[in-house]
């Protein structure tokens, strides 16, 4: 039925077209068609094949292709898209190497015809390249002849690149780096022009599934490849930093690669970390400039990036983070306890609904026996440190577990029944806990 419904196709054109003028070719004159009865000759050709090909007979319609591929070029994009599938399925089905690479070398004359009609070469040769390293990938040559050719295309897509290229880019470069083609400086870069169009990308649709897949592989790729070092990467990034100490897309880039490749207790991170917060401050970058001090023991400078941070923070949930830091190490490494208690108080106002705030203050009381007069007194700053253990599993009932193991450490030093008499008082009073802390209490026994 089908050859039937062809061949009268042909007849019904063949009378629509017919006339004695001589004609001239479409790759001839530029037309899409050409003109008189070469018109008339791409157009069976090109509605025979293109009939075949709509069933997937791709064997009966490759015939009429070929003509129409050679005196046609112009007629459509189509015949290119479906040029390159044709061979592919010839390929795939041929058994010996040799014809797959023949068949290989179509592709690639197709992909360059269509570069010359259609243009969008940027796009075709990626395509190209992908095609050619899907099937010469067993030769280091091939490899970069590969590598070669998809290089050149995300030069001219840049960050219309598609992810199969960008991975494909990464994949070809390990390759090469491993056979001693590319150095590793090479690399790196490579990685980096990767990684900044798929954060690109992913910046203006974060919920593309394939986007954030192909930026987790060419991740991968990279992390795995050799070229990712810690030394590797110091030693390309740190001379480049000492010539232009000021080159913010330098630090950028190379703080993402230090810190992909766990490179961030390195003291280049640190440097290139203060280097590019004096520029560029913001509260995230003061507070993970506290922590590198703190790590390093520099107390006072920790302490001054985090009070930076609160004061650069907007969001009142982390503003309450970087206080309670603030307030830890002032009491922990600075030995300031009052002025522990009063980033703890203002964390608590930063956000009412966390706990560790005053699992905080009842660290700090525990420890503050300078404000004990006498015996008593210095039981007495442990019955106001579990009353703030005990409001802060009140408030955040996931400490539970912790603050009751304060509240049962402490609760062991509280005075005994005679010791609350000899001073006084009997349980259950009220108890003034004088300087600084300045709190009222109730009297308890052990």
């Amino acid at each position: 039925m089908k050859a039937i419904f062809i061949t009268s196709l042909f007849v019904l054109l063949s009378s629509v077209f017919s006339f004695n003028a001589k004609g001239q070719k479409g790759v001839e004159d530029g037309s899409k068609y050409g003109h008189g009865e070469d018109s008339i000759w791409c157009v069976r050709n090109y509605s025979l094949y293109n009939e075949y090909y709509r069933q997937d007979n791709f064997q009966d319609a490759l015939p009429y292709w070929k003509i129409v591929i050679d005196e046609c070029p112009l007629i459509t994009s189509n015949i290119y898209l479906h040029g390159v599938r044709m061979y592919d399925w010839k390929l795939k089905n041929a058994k010996e190497t040799d014809i797959k690479y023949a068949y290989l070398d179509t592709m690639m004359m197709i992909y360059d015809q269509r570069i010359k009609y259609f243009g969008r070469e940027g796009y075709v040769t990626g395509r190209k390249g992908i095609d050619f390293l899907e099937v010469r990938r067993d030769n280091i040559d091939d490899i970069q002849k590969g590598y070669d050719l998809i290089k050149r295309s995300i030069s001219l897509q840049n960050e219309r690149s598609q992810i199969d290229i960008l991975v494909t880019f990464m994949t070809a470069s390990s390759t090469l780096f491993e056979a001693g083609r590319l150095d590793g400086e090479k690399v790196i870069d490579n990685y980096s022009l990767v990684s900044d169009i798929l954060d690109k990308q992913l910046a203006n649709k974060p919920d593309d599934e394939n986007l954030q897949r192909g930026k987790e592989a060419a991740d991968n790729v990279f992390a795995t490849s050799g070229a990712a070092t810690c030394d590797g990467l110091i030693s390309l990034f740190s001379p480049k930093f000492k010539q232009n100490p000021t080159d913010l897309d330098l630090m950028v880039k190379a703080l993402a690669l230090l810190g992909q490749t766990q490179c961030t207790e390195s003291n280049f991170y640190f440097e290139l970390s203060t280097a590019y917060h004096k520029q560029e401050p913001t509260a995230k970058s003061a507070y993970l400039l506290a922590q590198m001090n703190n790590d390093r023991k520099n107390y006072e400078t920790a302490a001054r990036y985090y009070k930076e941070a609160v004061e650069l923070e907007t969001d009142n949930v982390e503003k309450a983070k970087y206080y309670l830091k603030l307030g830890d190490i002032t009491y922990r490494e600075l030995g300031n306890h009052s002025l522990a208690r009063t980033y703890a108080l203002n964390a608590i106002e930063a956000d009412p609904t966390s706990g560790h705030p005053y699992m905080l203050i009842g660290s700090i009381y525990a420890a503050s026996k300078a404000c004990a007069e006498d015996e008593l007194g210095e039981k007495a700053i442990y019955w106001v440190s579990v009353d703030y253990f005990i409001k802060a599993k009140t408030i955040d009932p996931e400490l539970a577990e912790i603050a009751n193991r304060n509240i049962s450490l402490y609760s062991q030093h509280f005075p005994d029944n005679e010791t609350i008499f000899f001073h006084g008082f009997k349980e259950g009073d009220e108890y003034q806990i004088e300087c600084w802390i300045n709190e009222k209490t109730k009297v308890r026994a052990r």
